[in-house]
């Protein structure tokens, strides 16, 4: 747990200077947890609590329809983020679900005990917006992306941001995550190569 407790600490401090007697309060908000591949850590309809930080495994994050159809979300690794950051803001359930694509391990806080955080130090306070911030950009580029780009330039953007874990990821999820058919994405990827 160390190591991965070093790992947390050193992409925290890469973005905000923390205190080390802050660190060691944070530590003791931290629970390891060990994902299977196929389980959920969060599913739709259910009220998140908790953040994950991605220590190993691959994740998605997906919406699913009441037909059953499944709609990829985004894709997760080593060093992200994981969490339905509208469930835990407004304490309803989730409208989507995570699922560990491998086995996987988590660090793990309850969002309300990273709250009371704010009053201790401006570090934690000042860390939250500078996620925040970034995870709106990355959500602005994935909406633009969607809506502007041809589905063989979304393919290519694919390849650049997730091309270390692609081979992880079966086509149908590539697929649903470009917002094109397996079959397109076949085409594409024969046209590529």
């Amino acid at each position: 747990m160390e190591k991965i407790e070093q790992l947390l600490a050193s992409k925290l401090q890469s973005v905000v200077s923390i205190p080390s007697e802050e660190w060691c309060h944070f530590r003791t908000m931290l629970v390891h947890e060990r994902i299977r591949k196929q389980e959920h850590y969060v599913r739709a309809g259910e009220e998140a609590d908790s953040v994950g930080f991605v220590a190993s495994g691959l994740f998605r994050l997906y919406y699913s329809t009441k037909e059953g159809d499944e709609y990829n979300k985004s894709f997760c690794g080593q060093g992200d983020w994981i969490a339905s950051y509208s469930s835990l803001l407004l304490r309803e359930p989730s409208f989507f679900s995570i699922q560990a694509l491998s086995d996987g391990e988590l660090l793990t806080f309850r969002y309300r005990d990273y709250q009371t955080l704010y009053d201790r130090h401006p570090c934690w306070e000042r860390l939250g917006r500078i996620i925040a911030e970034r995870m709106f950009i990355q959500k602005e580029k994935r909406e633009r992306e969607l809506l502007l780009l041809p589905a063989e330039a979304r393919y290519r953007l694919f390849s650049e941001q997730f091309g270390h874990v692609a081979e992880q990821i079966p086509q149908y999820h590539i697929a649903s995550y470009l917002g094109i058919t397996p079959v397109a994405l076949s085409r594409i990827r024969r046209r590529l190569t």
